[in-house]
């Protein structure tokens, strides 16, 4: 074979060998990073796009509403003075923390039945004024004894979804889309 040939095949493989690379570095760079950790847009049929959390064997559906304004502190007082304000927020940062973009399934059952617990202590005695908001607090209250009795990962979303809900319609999260879980939907 001449030094020609063998420089025109050599050219050959290293341009292909980049078109291969930077076909990858595409697919990766444009659909994995649009992710954004665990999560998706999907195309529904009416050309509407919402953000669907990714779970090991289902979708969460998730309902678009509008935000509300922060509820008066004086709403949901804890025995210990804490606000429900403050309450809500923690725990749904906890919830998003262990349980969302798939870790459901993987969450530490041990730290979840602890959190449960400490729910249910932090809701001994708490004062609330609004009775939606009571009946949601009751909810969590069944859902965090199912916890702590049991591995129930059911019970733990349940648990994410009051939270989350509570705080777009309590906290006046900004964020627009529920699960439509709560009795309390704003003022």
């Amino acid at each position: 074979m001449s030094w020609k040939k063998m420089i025109g095949w050599i050219l050959g493989i290293v341009v292909g060998g980049g078109v291969i690379v930077a076909s990858l570095a595409f697919y990766v760079f444009i659909v994995l990073g649009n992710l954004d950790k665990g999560k998706s847009i999907v195309k529904k049929p009416d050309n509407e796009s919402s953000v669907v959390e990714a779970s090991a064997n289902e979708s969460e559906d998730v309902d678009k509403k509008v935000v509300n304004e922060p509820v008066d502190k004086s709403v949901v007082t804890l025995a210990d003075g804490t606000d429900g304000h403050s309450f809500i927020s923690k725990y749904h940062e906890f919830y998003n923390d262990t349980l969302c973009w798939g870790r459901i399934d993987t969450a530490s059952y041990s730290e979840q039945a602890q959190t449960a617990s400490e729910i249910l202590q932090s809701l001994e005695d708490v004062k609330i004024t609004n009775k939606d908001i009571a009946k949601d607090f009751e909810s969590i209250k069944e859902n965090a004894k199912i916890v702590v009795k049991e591995d129930n990962r059911e019970a733990m979303r349940q648990l994410h979804r009051l939270f989350h809900d509570l705080d777009i319609y309590f906290n006046g999260y900004d964020y627009h889309q529920t699960f439509g879980v709560t009795e309390f939907t704003g003022e």
